[in-house]
This record gives C-alpha cells, structure tokens and sequence, in this order.
C-alpha cells in the first residue's frame, strides 16, 4: 500500500524536466519570443514563492503519472499543459486567450446522509435538486472552453449521485482537465471505483478529520464513517487512482502529536495527500469560533515543512496546505486562479465565501468574475 516518492537529487532533475516542458509551452504559445522570456521570468518568480511557502521538495508517481501537488495535474499530461498557459497568460497575456481557471469546485448534489460539524452547504442540504447531469455537463462545457485544469466534484456526497456522476465523468474531456472526486467515502465500492476509473477520473479526496475512528464519526454525526472513508481509499488506490485525505483541522487538533498520527494513518494507508483545510465560521460554523489563531497556522506549517523536507518521511504523503501561500500571496479565489459553483449553478469566490455573482447557465462566466471583483472580496486573504 506505501508509497515510493520522487525526492532528493531525482526530484531535482524531475523539476528540470517539469521547466523543460513549461519552456516548451511558452515559446509554442507567445508569437513574440520576449512575451515568452518576460512570462516565464513572471513565473519562475511566482514558482519559487510557492515551492518555498508549502516546502514543495518531493513528487509522487501514480500510474504513468507524477504528481507534486493535488491541485496541480499530473506531469506530461494535457491537463498539465492547461495549467501552464493560464499560468502565463496570467503573466503576459496572450494574445486571444481567456483567462482560465486552474481548479473549478462544482457541487453537483444537494443530497447528504451526513450530519458533519463544518459543512459549508449546511442550509441546501437534501433540498430539492436543480440542476440535471445535463446541466451539470453544459457547466463543466463551459469551463472547459476557457480552459481549466482541475475539476473537483463535490456536494453534498457526489456518490448519492452515482449514475449521473459517471454519465459526467464519462462525458466529460479528461483528457484537458483532470477530475477529482471530493467524498466521506460513502459507499465508493471497489467496483465502483473501477468504473470511475475506466470512465477517466484521475483521484478522489476522501474526507477523514481524526486518526481516531470514535472522534471522525463524531465528527461526521454518522456511526461507522470512519470505516467506510478507511476502506473507499483502499478501493480508490486498488483502481489506481491518486488517493488524498482531506483535513479540516480544528483547534485542538493542532498539536504536533495529533498531525503526526494522522500522517502515520495516512502513510499505512498508502494515501498520496494529504490535503488541510482552514476552518470557517459559514454553514453549520456559522457564529461559532472556529477559526484558527497564529499559534494553530504555525504548527500546521511545521507540520508540512516536516514532512515535505525531512528524510525520515520522505516516503510520507505530500502535504497540500494551500492557505499558508494565500497568506502570503492573496485570494487564489474568485476567479483568479479557482471558483466555486454550487448545486443550483450559482458562481461564488470559493466554498467559504459564498456570495451570489452569476449564473453559469444564465449569465455566463465572464459576468460572474465581473461581478467578484466588484464584490468585497475574500474575508480572510486580501486579493492578489
């Protein structure tokens, strides 16, 4: 079930190839040969803020695949290569090209049998569903079309939606974009997982918010949640897909003791990511103090730093902790680089900062980013 990572002087060499690819792109893009030099120069620059920021010293290999970062899509693929020219479009713009995203969340159901602490569609949860796999199909069209290279599916739980969430990976480009499935695990049976897999879908995130299984039902308000997100992964990597856990830590839960178990759970479970997510006084949060203080952020950045760049747990799952950047370097969201959608089509800045600006079947894409950057912006990072 473990994993061998890339790391040490082959990740260095892994980085070059990974440059050599990212020239390549760039000088095929730009007409001009100095928009090319100034746009990579931009990048680099960016590059290096990031790859220090989140410790980035390690890849893995899943399949034909390499992978540095779950948000990034694996190296050598098309998605890949969409990532890189919205990257430097972002940079020199280039000419006759849209501003894509590099990550698109879409929520496709409302349906839910979980009751979890820090749900952030609390309020539409089991309502009446809005949009069809059609609908959901012409969305991910759409976006597609400008250009984005991750699409995570999320809800609700996706997997309530089964026949119509394979319709949509199957229908989908995945040659373009990489799909992710974001779930508890509820009911991700092996053949299922098959079948997603056959279907194109590249790796599921699978919520899991304790190394204890008593404190994750709690957690989850569902007795024997645990075990099922335990044996989705199992079934997920036994597809031969890319296996994230997804962690929303809590206050209390960041304490060196508590991270390190969880990375111990993760590394028997053969998992690639990990993924730690902020929690946010919205949905069922909403009122509550929840977000976490200086103290919390640095022991999660230690956490990180530790596992990306400390021989002892080199073979460990990479760590993704994207708000330690976001500090640093402002709002990815709101159609910078990602932005949410939820299950009636509605655009928002991200998950956490819901404010209506459009809908994509109604009014367009171009009319939702208009309209966020007129909005107020993200409540915890300033805009970039």
């Amino acid at each position: 079930m473990r994993n061998t990572n890339i790391t040490g002087f082959r990740f260095r060499l892994f980085e070059l190839r990974m440059f050599g690819q990212l020239v390549r792109t760039a000088f095929s893009v730009y007409p001009k040969k100095g928009d090319a030099l100034r746009a990579l120069k931009r990048h680099i620059h960016t590059h290096l803020e990031f790859k220090e920021t989140v410790s980035l010293n390690k890849a893995v290999r899943v399949g034909e695949r390499y992978y540095m970062q779950m948000s990034l899509p694996g190296f050598g693929t098309n998605s890949l290569n969409v990532l890189a020219i919205n990257e430097l479009n972002r940079h020199v713009p280039i000419p006759g090209h849209p501003p894509g995203l590099n990550t698109l969340l879409l929520a496709i159901t409302k349906k839910c049998s979980l009751q979890c602490a820090h749900c952030f569609e609390w309020d539409n949860l089991n309502q009446r569903e809005q949009l069809s796999a059609e609908d959901v199909l012409n969305i991910i069209r759409k976006f597609q079309s400008d250009g984005v290279a991750n699409i995570e599916l999320s809800g609700g739980e996706p997997l309530n939606r089964y026949a119509d969430l394979l319709q949509i990976v199957r229908e989908s480009d995945t040659n373009s974009t990489d799909f992710w499935l974001v779930t508890s695990g509820y009911r991700l049976t092996a053949e299922r997982a098959m079948e997603l897999k056959g279907a194109g879908l590249a790796g599921v995130c699978v919520s899991l918010d304790h190394w204890d299984a008593a404190s994750h039902d709690a957690f989850r308000g569902m007795e024997g949640s645990f075990d099922w997100a335990m044996q989705a992964a199992k079934n997920a990597k036994a597809a031969g897909m890319v296996v994230s856990f997804g962690l929303t830590a809590l206050r209390d839960f960041c304490t060196e003791e508590h991270l390190m178990r969880y990375a111990q759970l993760a590394h028997a479970q053969g998992a690639h990511f990990i993924r730690i997510l902020e929690p946010r006084a919205v949905g069922h949060f909403a009122g509550k103090e929840v977000e976490l203080g200086r103290l919390e952020m640095g022991v999660l950045e230690a956490f990180m730093k530790t596992l990306q760049t400390e021989r002892a747990y080199w073979n460990f799952p990479i760590v993704e902790y994207y708000a330690a950047y976001q500090r640093r370097a402002g709002c990815s969201g709101a159609g910078q680089r990602f932005l949410y959608v939820d299950t009636d089509g509605d655009m928002h800045a991200c998950p956490f900062c819901q404010n209506k600006c459009g809908n994509v079947l109604c009014d367009g894409i171009e009319t939702g980013r208009q309209r966020m950057e007129q909005a107020s912006g993200c409540h915890a990072y300033s805009m970039s």
